[in-house]
């Protein structure tokens, strides 16, 4: 099993910049390896964006450490203002970058990791993302990833973890005679079943998973420029960014509660900002948010694949 998840996992590790990769059981677990590997100890300081899943906040709590939770500025995507604001009020460890809704957070990673600052990257609603000559991955200390049937890479279970450090693959233990041996064993939640996986068939569903999530946000991005009273977050997607949402955000409450609930009268598909709040979760005492946002803002999160996109249009024009 060693062998075969190694040989898969480098297979993907090259595609974002590492040599080295270990398919896991799920992303969550992949997280919980990352920071397990970088030596990071209970209590550090562990910088997440608001966008995120509940699972990334439960493993960074799981393992002891603090979640450092940011609104950025504009309440989506991370930029360097937003780590400054942070590092101003609180020592940080780590920096959990993710490309959350396929989504570029566009920071400079050399210079925080020159800060002795550690980089995770999650790519998982991102794929082959680049913009002013970055690739997601290339700087980063580890990329993570889920398989999951909504990922852009949709083997519908697993996930991976990928890095340069080879040190790391001696500390996973992969249920066979060499582990048994090791002095320092991390974690047991490789996938045993990667022979199952067809990487050049995940890796062409990708491809044409990102295709339509670029064409779709194309056309949604060509009608939300003809509108007035709605502002869009224009990424340029001829660049490569992949919009596994495409968001869309009102500065009023009243026009944002007016138009879900014409949405509500619609086949419209589409989804609210799922924002973390701690009281929600498990916490320890050291769990905060920091708030770097001018003003509020409300989003309305468009789905961009596996759908009717003519359909899409005509609904949302009508909406808005």
């Amino acid at each position: 099993m060693r062998e075969s998840n190694l040989k898969l996992g480098t297979k993907f590790a090259l595609k974002f910049h590492k040599k080295y990769g270990i398919i896991t059981f799920s992303g969550t677990l992949a997280i919980e390896i990352a920071l397990t590997s970088l030596n990071l100890q209970e209590g550090a300081n562990i910088l997440v964006s608001s966008n995120t899943c509940y699972s990334i906040i439960n493993t960074i709590l799981k393992l002891k450490m603090n979640p450092i939770i940011i609104y950025p500025i504009n309440g989506l995507t991370l930029k360097d203002n937003d780590i400054v604001y942070a590092l101003d009020k609180y020592d940080i460890d780590c920096i959990m970058l993710i490309h959350q809704f396929g989504l570029f957070n566009d920071i400079d990673v050399q210079k925080y990791k020159n800060m002795n600052i550690k980089i995770i990257e999650d790519i998982a609603q991102a794929w082959d993302i680049t913009k002013d000559n970055y690739e997601v991955g290339k700087y980063s200390d580890i990329v993570v990833t889920s398989f999951g049937k909504t990922k852009p890479i949709s083997y519908g279970i697993g996930g991976g973890i990928f890095f340069n450090d080879k040190t790391i693959i001696d500390s996973i233990d992969f249920c066979d005679n060499e582990s048994r041996e090791s002095e320092r064993i991390l974690q047991s939640y490789v996938y045993p079943l990667c022979e199952t996986m067809d990487y050049n068939k995940m890796i062409s569903l990708a491809n044409s998973i990102a295709q339509e999530q670029r064409k779709n946000a194309k056309a949604y991005t060509e009608l939300l420029k003809k509108q007035k009273i709605i502002k869009y977050i224009d990424y340029d997607l001829e660049q490569g960014n992949v919009w596994h949402r495409f968001p869309i955000w009102v500065d009023d409450y009243n026009l944002f509660q007016n138009i879900i609930k014409k949405i509500e009268n619609t086949g419209l598909e589409y989804q609210l900002d799922h924002k973390i709040e701690l009281k929600e979760l498990p916490r320890n005492k050291n769990s905060v948010i920091i708030d770097n946002r001018i003003k509020k803002q409300y989003f309305i999160l468009l789905r961009t694949r596996n759908i009717n996109i003519q359909k899409q249009i005509n609904i949302l024009g009508k909406v808005i």
